[in-house]
């Protein structure tokens, strides 16, 4: 009986263990799904910094494309006041080119002037476009000079280069603005994409991290139930065995005092006790106990 007992508590306590390290083993892996979590969500939040860091620099390229612009425009209207005042004074000279030969040098000033303002050019054309323009500008200057408004001509002249100089330089700034505001737009979506797959990598993590803390959840109530309904074997079986070694000493103890009646009764009649009945009657359970208890299973510790 006892030594069936003792292979239930055995078998008892291999479960206990084997469930103890299925869910130990559950948890370490549900450990590893959430540092997989916490790592993809880590990774959203830098890339979100980054993201709003080029936006914070595409909206100031796109505010100073906007300032630009209205500075630009300005220019391009001071441009185009003074031309019209141009116009106006270089209908009065006469200068000592023939008319014909002024208008048509006007013309393809005019011309290339507007080429020049409107059209995309090479370096080099642009060069030659300039040469061009100074070469024109040089005889339509010779014919102002000797006209009655050429002073006034002049200085229209110089106030237009100068405004024009204005009016590329806010165009150039414009232009740049522009290609670094779209440059950061893009790097902007770029990462955007790279959270979205993110997000879908975390999603699809807490998933699988649920899935697991449902089995480490049913393996700890295995663990705990069969744990449970060990330490009730432990106790029940604690408390046979203290019924069964009173019930022995009390079988001993009659046994004992028989005995010592017998010796007693041999003693007057002029006998000699043997030592084994000396020993039978100093006999009790305290070494027997001892010796069962250390051969006993001891009663095993067990952490959740």
């Amino acid at each position: 009986m006892a030594s069936e007992e003792n292979q239930k508590l055995e078998e008892l306590r291999s479960k206990v263990n084997a469930l103890k390290k299925e869910r130990d083993d559950l948890n370490t892996k549900l450990r590893s799904k959430r540092d997989s979590v916490m790592g993809f969500y880590g990774e959203i939040d830098k890339l979100l910094k980054e993201a709003k860091k080029l936006k914070e620099s595409r909206d100031g390229a796109n505010k100073k494309v906007s300032e630009y612009k209205v500075k630009r425009d300005e220019a391009n209207k001071q441009i185009a006041e003074l031309n019209k005042k141009i116009t106006g004074l270089r209908g009065q000279n006469t200068g000592g080119l023939s008319r014909h030969d002024y208008e048509a040098i006007k013309k393809e000033h005019d011309e290339l002037n507007w080429k020049m303002q409107t059209s995309p050019l090479s370096k080099e054309k642009e060069g030659l476009v300039v040469r061009r323009l100074e070469e024109l500008e040089a005889q339509l200057r010779e014919y102002e000079l000797s006209a009655p408004a050429a002073k006034e001509t002049v200085d229209l002249q110089k106030e237009l280069k100068k405004a024009r100089t204005v009016a590329d330089g806010h165009h150039a700034k414009l232009m740049k603005e522009s290609e670094d505001g779209e440059k950061a737009h893009a790097e902007m979506h770029e990462i955007y994409k790279k959270v979205d797959e993110r997000r879908e990598k975390a999603k699809k993590a807490e998933e699988e991290f649920l899935t697991i803390k449902k089995s480490v959840d049913d393996a700890h109530n295995k663990f705990v139930d069969t744990l449970n309904e060990l330490r009730a074997e432990e106790d029940k079986l604690g408390i046979k065995r203290a019924k069964d070694r009173k019930e022995e000493v009390e079988t001993l103890k009659k046994k004992q005092d028989a005995k010592a009646g017998d010796l007693l009764e041999e003693l007057r009649k002029g006998g000699v006790i043997k030592t084994e009945d000396l020993l039978f009657l100093q006999h009790d359970f305290e070494g027997e106990s001892s010796e069962r208890a250390h051969k006993a299973p001891p009663r095993a510790k067990h952490h959740e």
